[in-house]
Parts: C-alpha cells; structure tokens; sequence
C-alpha cells in the first residue's frame, strides 16, 4: 500500500470516530411531601404504617455521579404542623461492622456510618444548617460548617440484620409550618463507613458540601408519592423504565379533588455530547390507587450518560425530580478514536522516515493494524446488539492496537535503535 493510500484511509477513519466529551449538565433533584395525618415516633424503626404516607426520595447517587450505588439507602420525607420528618433505612448486609465510634454530640460523627442532612430554608444555596447521626443515635449539627450552640432536634438509631434505620425530627421555627407550595433546599447524604462509600440524593461532585447541587423540597400542595421500580436495561439502545405514582387523595381538599388529574412523567438523556442527548415524557391521568407506568428512553452513545426522571403536574409544574443515574457502558468509541489519532501521527513519522527495509517494515506494521482498526471500527456499528461483555472484549482489542501503535511509533521515531 502507498503512503498516498495509507493517510486517505487514516483521513476516512477520521470522518467516522467521535470524540468523547464529558457530559455537564445537571438540574438538582426535586421532591414534593406531604403533610401527614400522624407525627411519626422518633424511635429509630422506620415502620410501614408510620410512614406509609410519606414522600420517597429517589435512588441515591455515588459521589462524583459514575457509577450505581451497591449499599441503598430509602428515606421518607413528610410534615406535621409542628416538623419535618426523615426516616431512613440504611441497608448492609454487614450491619455488625459498621463503623460506630463516636458517642459525644459534635464530635466527628461524619466519619463514622451516617446519615446526614443539609438544610437551607432561605432558598440561596449559601448558608446552611448541617446534622448527622451515626449508627449509635449521635448527633451533630453545625451552621456553615462552624459548630454553634445545638440546634433543638431529635433523632434515633436502630441496627438490623440488613442495615440501619434513623429517624429524625425538625420542628419549625416557633412551630409554624412552611405553607403549601413553600419550598427548601436540601441535600441528604449516606456515609457507608466501613465500604468506604459516599452516596446523595443528588449529584455532587467532590464533597456533599456543594450547595449548588443541593435539591428543592416542596411542601403541601397535592403530592403524589412515585418511585422508580425499575430503572430499565440502562443500556445501548430503547430502554424501558417503570414508575409507580400514587395520589394521596385523603390530603387533598374537595376544591382540589376536582383538578384535573393529568400528569407527566418524563425522562432525560445526557451523553457526553448534543447527539447522545434525548428527552421523552408519557403522559397519565391519575385515579385512586397505585400506577405503574412505563417510561421509554434510548441511550445513543456508549461511554459516560446519565438518566433522570421527572414528574410535571397538570399545571406544568416540576413536583419530582430523581437525580442523575450513571450509564455506564465500555468507552469503545473514545478508544477508536484515540488510536485512529495514533495511527494517524504513526503515518506522519513514517513519511518522513529513509527508504529502505526498515521502512517496508514498519509499512507492514501499519498496514495490518489500519486493517485490524478498520474491523474492529465495523464491529462496533452493531453496538446495539451486543452485550456488556462483548463491548468489553472490543475494547481490550481497541486498546491493544493502541498499545501496538505506540510501540511502532516509538521505533519509527528512532530507525536506528536496536
């Protein structure tokens, strides 16, 4: 093959890769609670018919937003005239080892297996309240990260068999419940101590200590409870996911009751850039009960995307928002495009090298690998049909030309080494 041949092929591989970009966008979650018939009992048992009513926040996040949280945590929200809720099951199949060492208010409870709180009820995403509870029942609370005088507040730990639960009371200012439709901003996080896991409702990328990213809570209004049974197949291709929503009718007064009934569920796509961005909704009209709906959505690229759901009431109005789950699929397409780059600068050094056997050589070389990267390039037009582990393997052999390119690089750039 002429060297005229060899760059228009490297020149054609060119037009088909795409390079990865890092998706950026994100919209903190929301969630809309209810106020309750009944104040839960701060005793650490987080039980069915206690907190039956509750809002459900979604699946939680790993610190830094790339993967799936493997230890789930649940946590219901909800209001009495008088405070604010949480109750949280925190799962582990190890519950004997997790880590509870500190036992003194204030101390470094953070370090140890937690729950914690942020709380900004001025809505500017600056200032704001942090407590935390170990597995012990311990409490700590601070203001912008300075330890003041205790805030008043309740809470209590229970270990199980399959984890931990907590439950935890913040009454109002001067007992005065937020009005319907008032909103707080809010973050929970978990510490999985002992696995050395960071996880949140929402995204954050560093520290939980990032108020930008810190969710909405909506208070009253006619919340509907949803949770997302089953997140779909999350992979290449249409995906399917099922949410479960149930009107909480009993809080509803008569006036409301006669609203219409119709809401949106809809579902985002972040890839790593604009062609891996999709955005599709279901519509549904509540009646008495639980529905499940299933919500369709496509994952275009491989790489890094991230899924979100949400649900917009008949006045267009965002009640629920999950955080962002990762997509993770084998980043086939930035290793094709990182090799194509090196066979490309390989093809240059090789121009410029003297005639004679130890450019033949090296010729061959880059023949065989152009060929090799051209078939591994058609194989990953069928994307869409192959599995996890096929990808995987693709991108082993992706990466073991690129390792075989750099080699020859290294050689073509010094003809006379031995």
């Amino acid at each position: 093959m002429s060297i005229n041949k060899a760059v228009m092929i490297a020149a054609l591989l060119a037009v088909v890769c795409i390079c990865a970009q890092a998706a950026e966008f994100y919209t903190p979650p929301v969630i809309s609670i209810p106020l309750l018939d009944q104040a839960p009992e701060v005793d650490g048992i987080v039980g069915r018919q206690e907190w039956g009513q509750a809002a459900v926040l979604s699946e939680f996040v790993a610190l830094g937003g790339e993967s799936r949280v493997q230890l789930p945590t649940t946590v219901y929200l909800g209001y009495t005239e008088q405070a604010l809720y949480v109750g949280a099951r925190l799962f582990d199949p190890n519950p004997q080892q997790l880590r509870r060492e500190v036992t003194q208010r204030d101390g470094e409870v953070w370090r140890d297996d937690c729950l914690e709180l942020f709380v900004d009820t001025a809505g500017q995403r600056q200032d704001y309240a942090h407590m935390a509870v170990n597995a012990l029942g311990t409490k700590y609370d601070s203001y912008d990260r300075v330890v003041t005088e205790d805030f008043q507040w309740a809470a209590a730990a229970t270990i199980h068999d399959d984890g931990w639960s907590v439950e935890i009371q913040l009454p109002f200012a001067n007992q005065v419940a937020p009005q319907p439709g008032d909103e707080w901003i809010m973050e929970v996080g978990r510490n999985a101590a002992r696995a050395d896991v960071l996880s949140s409702w929402g995204y954050h990328n560093k520290s939980f200590h990032e108020p930008q990213n810190f969710g909405t809570l909506i208070f009253g209004g006619r919340p509907c409870r949803v949770t997302i049974d089953d997140l779909g197949a999350m992979w290449l291709g249409q995906n399917n996911a099922f949410i479960s929503v149930r009107p909480l009718y009993e809080l509803a007064t008569a006036e409301e009751s006669e609203l219409p009934q119709t809401i949106k569920l809809n579902v985002r796509v972040m890839g790593r850039d604009k062609r891996g961005h999709s955005f599709d909704s279901v519509k549904q009209t509540l009646a008495a009960g639980t529905q499940q709906a299933s919500v369709p959505y496509s994952i275009r690229q491989d790489g890094f995307s991230t899924v979100t759901f949400s649900l917009t009431d008949h006045e267009g109005i965002v009640r629920w928002r999950s955080g962002p789950y990762p997509v993770e699929v084998p980043p086939v397409s930035a290793a094709l495009a990182e090799t194509e780059q090196k066979l490309g600068d390989a093809l240059v050094k090789w121009a410029k090298m003297a005639e004679g056997s130890k450019k033949q050589h090296a010729q061959a070389m880059l023949e065989e690998m152009l060929m090799a990267w051209r078939s591994l390039n058609d194989r990953y037009q069928k994307r869409e049909q192959m599995n996890r582990a096929e990808l995987e393997d693709l991108l082993l052999k992706v990466q073991l030309i690129t390792r075989q390119t750099e080699v020859l690089t290294t050689e073509i750039s010094n003809p006379g080494a031995t």
